[in-house]
């Protein structure tokens, strides 16, 4: 295989969709929620055949922007998208010597294509968030920056550089070159495209993406004095913007009622979700784009996954346990806030209650029993020793049992032939338990409740049998014997607590078997439901915490009605 130049080699690859996902909302990627004109479509529809087969011209297209920017055509080249605007801009002015400085986070698009060319990319933190970072950033640029890179709206923060601030750096590093991505420019309340006419080292780049809803035709362009523009030329190739997409950008420029309906929407709409995600507690900044960025902490992959399992996706930045939503219509704005809004939840125990383990997890302690103590043990003597309490873990019940009987092992060996009867790399007596919780019941109690699981389990154990009864869909938040410290596991309550904190919780009820469950939801002060078997079961749930005791779990459902 012959290999790539070595700027190339490790860089990763900016992966996209090949097929498109029927989403209900996709706000992912900041794309136009409501669309483009309605005079961009009937522009489409007229394309001739001689459109389709000549080369594309650009004059009509450079007069409108022309127009709209108070600017010279000889001001403007277009582009493929704001990417390929990028792209020129970089290759057309630094060397693999220069370096680029930039803030971070920030788009990836400069850093990869400075990465292609070989230079040096400078990424100078926030630290306050998200101001821009400016005496920090300007002890940063070095002499060895040839382009400083100002992208304001940020994406993914939404926020903006004082324009100020941005007339000091042309001022003071005027033999360096200021490039200002206005991608989202069109939300913001100021725009850097008059500075091109004072100064000679300013270049600012637009799209039609978010504003106008062209991103599937790809059309961008870049402003600065004739000169830089020639020059940008040179490192694009001479037909890059197509036809259908200069004829729509022209018929969308034209139609100024539509943009503005496109802004007053989504201004009415960022200023609802900012208000209703602030009564929930999220931290939402103030952004001057087509999107928010809300900050949930614990509580980021439950709304995420509320949404995407609601048809909607949004951006999770895991590393600022933030989303970024891109801005929808108010209703669409309104059916997110009523998916996320406080639900009372419920928690459910795994074993014994959603599913039957006599024949793996009994079926493990007996086995591991007898192999140690070379003697039998009755399920009924498993049961009064878990009766006990304090033995949820069922490691912890067999060294009891052994211990009981006379027989001491050491710890890790109970485990390792435990874990060999029982999990065996998912190839055990695992696969024998039955299912006791009805997949229907479930899904009901999914669209009205929050559910959870809070069990002894180990996390790969857990997930595997939930996996496999395909009812792991139906849980917001699992907390396993791994998310915990040994010493507070059941019937101490940090596992309710973590699952409280994870969701938007109004009331809540654990629904378990054991007096160290029913111990646990009434040390946490809230309901808990005992599933017993028999009559003694019952009186000692109900004697040790229990408000209510029913016989299976699919009573659930018509119990809480």
């Amino acid at each position: 295989m012959i290999e790539p130049k070595k700027s190339l080699k490790y860089l990763k690859i900016y992966e996209t969709d090949l097929f498109p996902q029927k989403w209900e909302m996709k706000l992912d990627a900041n794309e136009n929620y409501i669309g483009p004109s309605k005079k961009v479509l009937e522009a489409l529809k007229k394309l001739s055949a001689a459109d389709i087969s000549h080369y594309p011209c650009y004059g009509e297209l450079l007069s409108a922007l022309a127009k709209k920017f108070s600017v010279k055509k000889e001001s403007i080249v277009l582009t493929n998208g704001a990417d390929e605007a990028i792209s020129a801009v970089i290759n057309t002015y630094a060397e693999q010597s220069d370096s680029i400085i930039t803030v971070t986070p920030t788009f990836s698009m400069p850093k990869i294509y400075a990465a292609q060319l070989g230079c040096k990319y400078i990424e100078v933190p926030y630290e306050k968030r998200w101001d821009f970072p400016f005496e920090s950033f300007i002890k940063s640029i070095k002499k060895s920056t040839k382009i400083i890179y100002l992208t304001t709206p940020n994406n993914p923060t939404g926020t903006i550089i004082p324009l100020e601030q941005i007339k000091y750096i042309l001022e003071h590093f005027k033999d360096r070159l200021v490039v200002v991505d206005e991608t989202y420019g069109s939300f913001s309340s100021y725009s850097c495209i008059p500075l091109t006419k004072t100064y000679e080292n300013l270049v600012v780049i637009k799209s039609m993406s978010k504003d106008y809803g062209l991103a599937g035709l790809r059309l961008g362009f870049v402003i600065s004095n004739p000169a830089n523009i020639n020059n940008i030329k040179k490192s694009l190739s001479p037909y890059n913007v197509n036809t259908a997409a200069a004829k729509a950008a022209t018929a969308a420029l034209n139609d100024t009622e539509h943009f503005e309906f496109i802004k007053t929407e989504l201004k009415k709409s960022k200023e609802y979700l900012t208000a209703e995600l602030k009564k929930l507690n999220a931290t939402v900044y103030e952004s001057h784009a087509n999107f928010i960025l809300a900050e949930f902490g614990a509580k980021t992959d439950y709304v995420y996954n509320v949404l995407l399992n609601n048809g909607i996706v949004v951006k999770k930045l895991d590393n600022l346990k933030s989303l970024r939503i891109t801005l929808p219509t108010v209703a669409a704005a309104q059916k997110i806030i009523a998916l996320i809004h406080p639900k009372d939840v419920i928690v459910f125990d795994m074993d014994g209650v959603l599913v039957d383990v006599g024949k793996s997890y009994r079926m493990a302690i007996a086995e591991t029993y007898k192999y140690f103590s070379k003697r039998s043990i009755s399920q009924d003597d498993i049961q009064n020793a878990k009766n006990l309490g304090g033995l949820n873990n069922d490691w912890d019940l067999t060294y009891h049992l052994l211990k009981a009987a006379g027989t001491w092992v050491p710890y890790d060996d109970i485990v390792e032939k435990f874990q060999e009867l029982y999990w065996n790399n998912g190839k055990g007596c695992i696969n024998d338990e039955i299912l006791i919780a009805d997949p229907k019941l479930l899904k009901a109690l999914s669209e009205r409740y929050i559910l959870a699981v809070f069990t002894g389990r180990p996390k790969i154990e857990a997930e595997f049998t939930l996996k496999k009864f395909d009812i792991l869909k139906y849980f917001s938040k699992i907390v396993t014997m791994n998310d915990l410290p040994k010493e507070r596991q059941k019937p101490d309550t940090l596992g309710l607590e973590m699952i409280k904190n994870a969701v938007y919780a109004g009331k809540m009820l654990y629904v378990g078997d054991t007096i160290d469950d029913v111990k646990c939801a009434k040390e946490f002060r809230i309901t808990g439901f005992g599933v017993a078997h028999t009559r003694e079961q019952a009186d000692m749930l109900l004697n040790n915490g229990a408000k209510y005791v029913i016989n299976n779990v699919n009573q659930l459902g018509e119990f809480i009605r």
